[in-house]
Protein backbone atom coordinates (compact mmCIF):
# COMPACT_ATOMS: atom_id res chain seq x y z
CA UNK A 1 0.00 0.00 0.00
CA UNK A 2 1.24 3.74 -0.69
CA UNK A 3 -0.42 7.02 0.02
CA UNK A 4 0.21 9.55 -2.23
CA UNK A 5 1.08 12.90 0.27
CA UNK A 6 -0.20 16.19 -1.16
CA UNK A 7 -0.65 19.94 0.91
CA UNK A 8 -3.86 22.63 0.13
CA UNK A 9 -4.03 25.94 1.53
CA UNK A 10 -7.63 26.53 1.89
CA UNK A 11 -7.25 30.34 2.22
CA UNK A 12 -6.16 30.04 -1.64
CA UNK A 13 -8.18 28.25 -4.01
CA UNK A 14 -8.59 25.07 -3.47
CA UNK A 15 -7.99 22.91 -6.79
CA UNK A 16 -9.63 19.57 -8.07
CA UNK A 17 -7.55 16.39 -7.08
CA UNK A 18 -6.84 14.01 -9.62
CA UNK A 19 -6.06 10.03 -9.28
CA UNK A 20 -2.53 9.38 -8.66
CA UNK A 21 -2.11 5.40 -9.71
CA UNK A 22 -0.58 3.45 -8.51
CA UNK A 23 -1.48 4.84 -5.32
CA UNK A 24 -4.61 3.67 -3.21
CA UNK A 25 -4.94 7.02 -1.72
CA UNK A 26 -3.82 10.41 -1.14
CA UNK A 27 -3.23 11.70 2.10
CA UNK A 28 -3.43 15.52 2.09
CA UNK A 29 -2.19 18.09 4.21
CA UNK A 30 -4.76 21.31 5.10
CA UNK A 31 -3.14 24.58 5.91
CA UNK A 32 -5.13 27.87 6.65
CA UNK A 33 -2.70 30.95 5.82
CA UNK A 34 -0.07 28.71 5.75
CA UNK A 35 -0.82 27.39 9.56
CA UNK A 36 -1.12 23.53 9.41
CA UNK A 37 -4.68 22.26 10.48
CA UNK A 38 -4.89 18.63 10.05
CA UNK A 39 -4.48 15.53 7.17
CA UNK A 40 -7.52 14.33 5.18
CA UNK A 41 -7.42 11.21 3.34
CA UNK A 42 -8.75 10.19 0.16
CA UNK A 43 -8.85 6.61 -0.29
CA UNK A 44 -9.82 4.39 -3.92
CA UNK A 45 -10.25 7.80 -5.72
CA UNK A 46 -10.86 6.75 -9.49
CA UNK A 47 -12.15 10.17 -10.84
CA UNK A 48 -10.93 13.37 -9.76
CA UNK A 49 -12.49 15.21 -7.16
CA UNK A 50 -13.63 18.61 -7.41
CA UNK A 51 -13.51 21.53 -5.03
CA UNK A 52 -16.64 20.87 -3.70
CA UNK A 53 -16.24 17.25 -3.04
CA UNK A 54 -12.90 18.15 -0.57
CA UNK A 55 -14.49 21.08 1.02
CA UNK A 56 -16.56 18.48 2.33
CA UNK A 57 -14.00 15.74 2.95
CA UNK A 58 -12.36 18.80 4.29
CA UNK A 59 -15.49 19.61 6.54
CA UNK A 60 -16.11 16.39 7.72
CA UNK A 61 -12.82 15.32 8.93
CA UNK A 62 -11.89 19.14 10.30
CA UNK A 63 -14.44 20.61 10.71
CA UNK A 64 -13.31 21.66 14.68
CA UNK A 65 -9.90 21.68 13.84
CA UNK A 66 -10.61 23.94 10.98
CA UNK A 67 -13.10 26.43 12.83
CA UNK A 68 -10.12 26.93 15.48
CA UNK A 69 -7.83 27.66 13.21
CA UNK A 70 -9.25 30.01 11.00
CA UNK A 71 -10.52 32.06 14.90
CA UNK A 72 -6.95 32.05 16.05
CA UNK A 73 -5.67 33.98 13.24
CA UNK A 74 -8.39 36.09 13.34
CA UNK A 75 -8.38 36.90 17.05
CA UNK A 76 -4.57 36.40 17.33
CA UNK A 77 -3.14 37.99 14.29
CA UNK A 78 0.54 37.73 14.24
CA UNK A 79 2.00 41.43 13.98
CA UNK A 80 3.93 42.07 11.18
CA UNK A 81 6.80 43.51 13.08
CA UNK A 82 7.59 40.55 14.22
CA UNK A 83 7.87 37.97 11.05
CA UNK A 84 11.42 38.40 9.99
CA UNK A 85 13.32 39.72 12.52
CA UNK A 86 15.68 37.73 13.71
CA UNK A 87 18.84 36.48 12.26
CA UNK A 88 19.03 32.93 12.62
CA UNK A 89 22.25 30.13 12.02
CA UNK A 90 20.80 26.90 10.54
CA UNK A 91 22.51 23.78 11.67
CA UNK A 92 22.88 20.25 10.00
CA UNK A 93 24.75 17.63 11.23
CA UNK A 94 25.46 14.66 8.42
CA UNK A 95 27.63 11.63 8.15
CA UNK A 96 28.39 10.16 4.88
CA UNK A 97 24.67 10.84 3.56
CA UNK A 98 25.54 13.12 1.05
CA UNK A 99 22.33 12.36 -1.57
CA UNK A 100 19.76 12.83 1.21
CA UNK A 101 22.08 16.13 2.06
CA UNK A 102 21.97 17.58 -1.11
CA UNK A 103 17.97 17.50 -1.57
CA UNK A 104 18.17 18.84 2.23
CA UNK A 105 20.49 21.72 1.20
CA UNK A 106 18.82 22.40 -2.12
CA UNK A 107 15.39 23.02 0.45
CA UNK A 108 17.44 25.43 2.84
CA UNK A 109 18.72 27.67 0.37
CA UNK A 110 15.94 27.97 -0.59
CA UNK A 111 13.96 29.49 2.38
CA UNK A 112 11.20 32.27 2.17
CA UNK A 113 14.06 34.32 4.74
CA UNK A 114 15.89 37.21 4.66
CA UNK A 115 18.81 36.66 7.31
CA UNK A 116 20.24 33.66 7.94
CA UNK A 117 23.14 31.18 7.31
CA UNK A 118 23.45 27.56 6.72
CA UNK A 119 26.14 25.71 8.08
CA UNK A 120 27.22 21.50 7.41
CA UNK A 121 28.84 20.14 10.56
CA UNK A 122 30.18 16.97 8.73
CA UNK A 123 30.49 14.55 11.58
CA UNK A 124 33.76 12.17 11.47
CA UNK A 125 32.94 11.34 7.43
CA UNK A 126 34.68 8.64 5.63
CA UNK A 127 35.12 10.65 2.30
CA UNK A 128 35.16 14.03 0.78
CA UNK A 129 32.02 13.86 -0.62
CA UNK A 130 30.22 16.39 1.81
CA UNK A 131 33.05 18.63 1.94
CA UNK A 132 32.92 18.90 -2.25
CA UNK A 133 28.97 19.01 -2.11
CA UNK A 134 29.36 21.83 0.61
CA UNK A 135 32.00 23.94 -1.57
CA UNK A 136 29.15 24.37 -4.90
CA UNK A 137 26.19 25.56 -2.80
CA UNK A 138 26.28 28.91 -0.41
CA UNK A 139 26.82 27.24 3.18
CA UNK A 140 29.83 26.91 5.41
CA UNK A 141 31.58 23.80 5.76
CA UNK A 142 33.14 22.44 9.20
CA UNK A 143 34.78 19.02 10.06
CA UNK A 144 34.24 17.34 13.34
CA UNK A 145 36.55 14.41 13.48
CA UNK A 146 35.05 13.22 17.27
CA UNK A 147 32.31 10.88 16.09
CA UNK A 148 28.38 11.17 17.40
CA UNK A 149 25.78 13.69 16.75
CA UNK A 150 25.84 15.60 19.87
CA UNK A 151 29.44 16.59 19.39
CA UNK A 152 28.38 17.49 15.94
CA UNK A 153 25.57 19.61 17.60
CA UNK A 154 27.81 21.22 19.95
CA UNK A 155 30.69 22.16 17.31
CA UNK A 156 27.43 23.71 15.30
CA UNK A 157 26.83 25.94 18.09
CA UNK A 158 30.19 26.44 18.40
CA UNK A 159 30.64 27.65 14.86
CA UNK A 160 27.22 29.64 14.61
CA UNK A 161 27.06 33.82 14.16
CA UNK A 162 23.60 34.43 15.47
CA UNK A 163 21.73 34.43 18.58
CA UNK A 164 18.95 31.99 17.48
CA UNK A 165 20.64 28.64 16.57
CA UNK A 166 17.92 25.96 14.65
CA UNK A 167 18.56 22.58 13.63
CA UNK A 168 17.75 20.01 10.51
CA UNK A 169 18.64 16.69 9.65
CA UNK A 170 20.21 15.48 6.84
CA UNK A 171 16.79 13.48 5.58
CA UNK A 172 14.76 16.71 5.98
CA UNK A 173 13.57 19.17 3.91
CA UNK A 174 12.08 22.45 6.19
CA UNK A 175 9.06 23.77 4.64
CA UNK A 176 10.04 27.83 3.12
CA UNK A 177 8.06 29.31 6.03
CA UNK A 178 10.36 27.46 8.37
CA UNK A 179 12.15 30.25 9.61
CA UNK A 180 9.59 32.84 9.69
CA UNK A 181 7.51 30.85 11.79
CA UNK A 182 10.78 30.20 14.12
CA UNK A 183 11.15 33.81 14.42
CA UNK A 184 7.25 34.58 15.13
CA UNK A 185 7.78 31.79 17.67
CA UNK A 186 10.54 33.55 19.34
CA UNK A 187 8.62 36.74 20.09
CA UNK A 188 8.22 36.39 23.36
CA UNK A 189 11.27 36.49 25.49
CA UNK A 190 10.74 34.02 28.05
CA UNK A 191 11.18 31.21 24.96
CA UNK A 192 14.50 29.70 25.02
CA UNK A 193 13.30 26.93 22.75
CA UNK A 194 10.93 25.74 20.15
CA UNK A 195 9.98 22.43 18.16
CA UNK A 196 7.22 21.82 15.43
CA UNK A 197 5.61 18.83 14.00
CA UNK A 198 7.34 16.77 11.43
CA UNK A 199 5.33 15.32 8.81
CA UNK A 200 6.57 12.51 5.78
CA UNK A 201 7.69 13.53 3.08
CA UNK A 202 6.80 10.18 1.33
CA UNK A 203 4.77 7.36 2.14
CA UNK A 204 5.72 5.00 -0.41
CA UNK A 205 6.45 1.65 1.16
CA UNK A 206 4.61 -0.17 4.19
CA UNK A 207 7.68 0.20 6.52
CA UNK A 208 7.16 4.19 5.99
CA UNK A 209 3.04 3.50 6.53
CA UNK A 210 3.38 1.76 9.92
CA UNK A 211 5.55 4.05 11.23
CA UNK A 212 3.61 7.08 10.35
CA UNK A 213 -0.14 5.79 10.94
CA UNK A 214 0.62 2.85 13.26
CA UNK A 215 3.57 3.94 15.06
CA UNK A 216 2.69 7.28 15.32
CA UNK A 217 5.41 8.98 13.60
CA UNK A 218 6.78 12.25 14.56
CA UNK A 219 3.74 14.86 14.56
CA UNK A 220 2.83 15.66 17.46
CA UNK A 221 -0.46 16.97 16.16
CA UNK A 222 -1.17 20.63 14.98
CA UNK A 223 -2.17 22.32 18.07
CA UNK A 224 0.30 25.16 19.70
CA UNK A 225 1.33 24.35 22.98
CA UNK A 226 3.64 26.52 25.54
CA UNK A 227 5.65 24.04 27.96
CA UNK A 228 6.69 25.16 31.00
CA UNK A 229 7.69 22.72 34.41
CA UNK A 230 4.80 24.42 36.55
CA UNK A 231 2.39 23.57 34.46
CA UNK A 232 2.78 20.14 33.76
CA UNK A 233 3.22 16.81 35.52
CA UNK A 234 5.92 14.89 36.62
CA UNK A 235 5.31 12.01 34.05
CA UNK A 236 5.05 15.07 31.24
CA UNK A 237 8.24 16.09 31.95
CA UNK A 238 9.84 13.29 31.61
CA UNK A 239 7.92 12.32 28.01
CA UNK A 240 9.79 14.77 26.58
CA UNK A 241 9.89 12.90 23.43
CA UNK A 242 6.20 14.82 23.21
CA UNK A 243 7.85 18.13 23.14
CA UNK A 244 9.22 17.40 19.85
CA UNK A 245 12.05 15.99 17.24
CA UNK A 246 15.72 16.97 16.54
CA UNK A 247 15.73 17.42 12.99
CA UNK A 248 13.10 20.31 14.14
CA UNK A 249 14.10 22.02 16.75
CA UNK A 250 15.90 25.38 17.48
CA UNK A 251 16.83 27.34 20.67
CA UNK A 252 18.17 30.68 21.77
CA UNK A 253 22.08 30.15 21.85
CA UNK A 254 22.53 31.85 25.63
CA UNK A 255 20.06 29.26 27.03
CA UNK A 256 23.32 26.50 26.69
CA UNK A 257 25.38 29.02 28.89
CA UNK A 258 22.46 28.38 31.28
CA UNK A 259 21.74 24.46 31.26
CA UNK A 260 24.95 23.19 29.10
CA UNK A 261 25.57 22.39 25.89
CA UNK A 262 24.41 18.31 24.20
CA UNK A 263 25.23 15.16 26.29
CA UNK A 264 27.88 13.61 23.84
CA UNK A 265 27.32 10.49 25.56
CA UNK A 266 24.36 10.15 24.18
CA UNK A 267 22.67 9.95 20.10
CA UNK A 268 23.76 8.47 16.52
CA UNK A 269 27.34 7.66 16.69
CA UNK A 270 27.54 5.97 20.26
CA UNK A 271 26.33 3.28 21.92
CA UNK A 272 23.54 4.65 23.13
CA UNK A 273 22.07 5.39 19.26
CA UNK A 274 19.65 8.52 20.35
CA UNK A 275 17.97 10.56 23.15
CA UNK A 276 20.16 13.87 22.49
CA UNK A 277 17.52 15.88 21.43
CA UNK A 278 14.77 15.03 24.11
CA UNK A 279 17.29 15.21 26.28
CA UNK A 280 17.78 18.78 26.02
CA UNK A 281 14.06 19.12 25.82
CA UNK A 282 13.40 17.99 29.29
CA UNK A 283 17.01 19.73 30.86
CA UNK A 284 15.61 23.10 29.39
CA UNK A 285 12.15 22.77 30.98
CA UNK A 286 13.27 20.98 34.39
CA UNK A 287 15.54 24.21 34.83
CA UNK A 288 12.41 26.09 34.82
CA UNK A 289 12.83 27.58 31.04
CA UNK A 290 9.92 28.40 28.50
CA UNK A 291 9.85 25.59 25.56
CA UNK A 292 6.83 26.29 22.24
CA UNK A 293 5.23 23.90 19.86
CA UNK A 294 4.42 25.80 17.12
CA UNK A 295 2.67 24.15 14.35
CA UNK A 296 3.84 26.57 11.68
CA UNK A 297 7.29 25.39 12.41
CA UNK A 298 7.02 22.72 9.91
CA UNK A 299 9.50 20.08 8.20
CA UNK A 300 8.90 17.11 6.31
CA UNK A 301 11.00 13.80 6.89
CA UNK A 302 11.97 11.08 4.96
CA UNK A 303 11.02 7.80 7.21
CA UNK A 304 12.98 4.83 6.84
CA UNK A 305 12.06 2.98 3.81
CA UNK A 306 12.30 -0.91 4.11
CA UNK A 307 11.22 -2.75 7.47
CA UNK A 308 14.53 -3.53 8.44
CA UNK A 309 15.56 0.16 8.60
CA UNK A 310 12.43 0.61 10.81
CA UNK A 311 13.09 -2.47 12.97
CA UNK A 312 16.89 -1.33 13.96
CA UNK A 313 15.49 2.11 13.97
CA UNK A 314 12.66 1.26 17.27
CA UNK A 315 15.86 -0.92 18.46
CA UNK A 316 17.43 2.29 18.84
CA UNK A 317 14.51 3.84 20.24
CA UNK A 318 14.26 1.95 23.06
CA UNK A 319 18.09 1.94 23.50
CA UNK A 320 18.35 6.09 23.34
CA UNK A 321 14.98 6.60 25.84
CA UNK A 322 16.47 4.36 28.25
CA UNK A 323 20.03 6.11 28.05
CA UNK A 324 18.16 9.24 28.39
CA UNK A 325 16.12 8.32 31.76
CA UNK A 326 19.70 7.15 33.20
CA UNK A 327 20.84 10.51 32.02
CA UNK A 328 17.77 12.31 33.81
CA UNK A 329 18.64 10.20 37.02
CA UNK A 330 22.60 11.43 36.73
CA UNK A 331 21.57 14.76 36.33
CA UNK A 332 19.00 14.89 39.24
CA UNK A 333 16.43 17.12 37.03
CA UNK A 334 14.08 14.76 39.26
CA UNK A 335 14.13 12.24 42.16
CA UNK A 336 15.58 8.50 40.77
CA UNK A 337 12.53 7.02 42.88
CA UNK A 338 9.78 9.32 40.22
CA UNK A 339 11.89 8.36 37.25
CA UNK A 340 11.89 4.92 38.27
CA UNK A 341 8.21 4.41 38.87
CA UNK A 342 8.13 6.36 35.45
CA UNK A 343 10.44 3.83 33.82
CA UNK A 344 8.61 0.54 34.77
CA UNK A 345 4.98 2.28 35.26
CA UNK A 346 4.61 3.88 32.20
CA UNK A 347 7.48 2.86 29.87
CA UNK A 348 7.66 -0.37 30.30
CA UNK A 349 4.02 -1.55 31.31
CA UNK A 350 2.01 1.11 29.35
CA UNK A 351 3.73 1.69 26.68
CA UNK A 352 5.95 -1.43 25.51
CA UNK A 353 3.98 -4.43 27.34
CA UNK A 354 0.04 -2.94 26.38
CA UNK A 355 1.23 -2.72 22.51
CA UNK A 356 2.94 -5.86 23.01
CA UNK A 357 -0.18 -8.10 24.11
CA UNK A 358 -2.46 -5.74 21.67
CA UNK A 359 -0.38 -4.69 18.94
CA UNK A 360 -3.48 -3.67 16.67
CA UNK A 361 -1.87 -1.77 13.74
CA UNK A 362 2.23 -2.40 14.56
CA UNK A 363 3.76 -6.12 13.68
CA UNK A 364 4.61 -7.42 17.27
CA UNK A 365 8.85 -7.74 16.06
CA UNK A 366 9.00 -3.75 15.94
CA UNK A 367 7.49 -4.17 19.11
CA UNK A 368 10.22 -6.51 20.74
CA UNK A 369 13.09 -4.57 18.84
CA UNK A 370 12.09 -1.55 21.26
CA UNK A 371 11.47 -4.01 23.99
CA UNK A 372 14.99 -5.16 23.33
CA UNK A 373 16.34 -1.92 23.21
CA UNK A 374 15.22 -0.89 26.19
CA UNK A 375 16.36 -3.79 28.19
CA UNK A 376 19.92 -3.12 26.52
CA UNK A 377 19.99 0.65 27.44
CA UNK A 378 21.71 0.01 30.84
CA UNK A 379 24.74 -1.29 29.06
CA UNK A 380 24.69 1.07 26.53
CA UNK A 381 24.63 3.89 28.93
CA UNK A 382 27.41 2.85 30.38
CA UNK A 383 29.30 1.79 27.31
CA UNK A 384 28.36 5.51 26.21
CA UNK A 385 29.82 7.49 29.57
CA UNK A 386 32.90 5.33 29.15
CA UNK A 387 33.33 6.51 25.15
CA UNK A 388 32.61 10.36 26.09
CA UNK A 389 35.20 10.25 29.04
CA UNK A 390 37.82 9.09 26.73
CA UNK A 391 36.90 11.68 23.72
CA UNK A 392 37.24 14.51 25.69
Amino acid sequence: MALKVLEIDVSEKIPAILPHRPYEGIYILIKYRRQPVGWVTLRNLQQPANPEQLREAIAEELGESLVRAVLGRHLHPVPSDKVDSLPISVIVCTRDRTGQLKRCLQSLVNLDYRDYEVIVVDNAPSTDDTARLAADMPVRYVREERPGLDRARNRGIAEALYGIVAFTDDDARPDRNWLNAISCAFAEREVMAVTGPVIPGELETDAQILFELGYGGMGHGFRERTIRRQTITVRDLLWSSGFGVGCNMAFRREIFTSVGFFDVALDVGTPSRGAGDIEMFHRIVARGHTLVYEPSVLVRHIHRRGIEALSRQLLHNGSGFGCYLFSCARNRTLSRRAILFFAVREWFWKWILRRLFRPGFIPRRLIMAELAGMLSSPLAYLASRRASARGG
